[in-house]
């Protein structure tokens, strides 16, 4: 029973069986991959009923995106998308790229359901009538509501990868002596974040980063030296984040919320931030403009980031983090023109103070 023979055919069987399976699971995976690239086909026509909606009150009927989408036209969308979705969920797969597209897939439905409910309450009521959604969220009315700002956005990266970045389109044309760098951030699965930003010059790869990496603490990198940040941002909530930096005695600062968390000295002292560099989100360079890591690469989402050739004050940085004002930076805005994305991260509307 145990000849060569039979072995080779039982040998070959089993091949033949694990051949069929893999078979199988392809076939799953490219499935659930045409149903996803479907859906988000359909999110994008659903999302532009939200942009029609805001375009219509200007004179078209308010019940009527750009792409003809009625309200109730746009709840059976809706629907038949959660139901899509469940059945993608009832399939066994084991491609966790397919997992994290359909949790992006999810809340990306959930988003649009929230617009769409407070959107067709305000269409609904007369045009001199109060806008439903200020009983809803008083605090978005009133004399003190600021003007809402269109380029109030958010990008998300759902995985590590080393093909998922965003680039800056602007870079530094002359030296900067000092520096700050604030933004939103809201961190993802562990361990650490990442690289949530690097600026890198001809000759030096590691002129500007801000990285957690792995199990190690949060860093700020000038010139590829390090000092450690005591920073964490692991709770999955966002946070206001500022960083100063300045060549005299080589000083930093390090914000969280508004508050002040940590300082010291003698970070590269005395070398100016070079320009002509590439300012990469997302993404360590070892390399400049690329050669990224996936396990340096950020997961999470962030927004509204400004940069800065000078040291803010303690009050200035509070006051953004409270949102009781709103800076631009001088070198880097945070704009839909000035941020390019690549390999699939994610954008949505978005207002940390709203």
């Amino acid at each position: 029973d145990c000849s060569p023979m039979t072995s080779f055919h039982g040998a070959k069987a089993t091949i033949l069986h694990l051949r069929e399976s893999l078979v199988r699971q392809k076939e799953t995976i490219l499935d659930q991959r045409e149903t996803i690239r479907e859906l988000t086909a359909k999110l994008t026509l659903c999302e532009s009923f939200g942009r029609g909606h805001h375009e219509d009150h200007h004179g078209k009927s308010p019940y009527l995106g750009k792409h003809g989408f009625s309200p109730e036209q746009t709840g059976k969308t809706l629907q038949a998308l959660k139901e899509r979705l469940e059945n993608i969920q009832a399939r066994n797969s084991s491609s966790s790229y397919s997992s994290s597209l359909r949790d992006l897939l999810q809340r990306k439905i959930n988003a649009l359901e929230e617009q769409i409910s407070v959107e067709l309450l305000d269409v609904m009521l007369p045009r001199n009538a109060i806008p439903f959604h200020s009983f809803l969220f008083p605090s978005l009315t009133g004399p003190n509501k600021k003007p809402k700002n269109p380029d109030a956005f958010q990008i998300g990266f759902p995985m590590r990868t080393n093909y998922m970045y965003g680039r800056i389109k602007r870079t530094l044309l002359s030296e900067i002596f000092a520096l700050t760098v604030c933004l939103w951030l809201k961190g993802g699965s562990g361990p650490g974040i990442g690289t949530p930003f690097s600026y890198s010059v001809p000759g030096q790869a590691n002129e500007l980063v801000l990285i957690e990496w792995g199990n190690n603490p949060m860093e700020l990198l000038v010139n590829d030296k390090a000092v450690t940040l005591p920073l964490s941002l692991m709770d999955s909530k966002w946070h206001h984040l500022c960083i100063t930096w300045s060549t005299r005695d080589g000083m930093w600062e390090a914000y969280l919320d508004g508050v002040k968390r940590g300082s010291g000295e003698n970070l590269s002292p005395w070398h100016p931030i070079k320009p002509g560099g590439v300012f990469i989100l997302g993404q360590e360079q070892d390399t400049l403009g690329g050669r990224f890591d996936a396990t340096q690469s950020f997961v999470g989402e962030m927004s509204d980031l400004q940069l800065w050739s000078r040291v803010l004050t303690s009050t200035e940085i509070y006051n953004q983090a409270a949102c009781s004002s709103h800076l631009t930076g001088d070198v880097i805005t945070w704009s839909e023109s000035m941020v390019e994305l690549h390999g699939g991260v994610t954008k949505y509307p978005f207002d940390p103070c709203h």
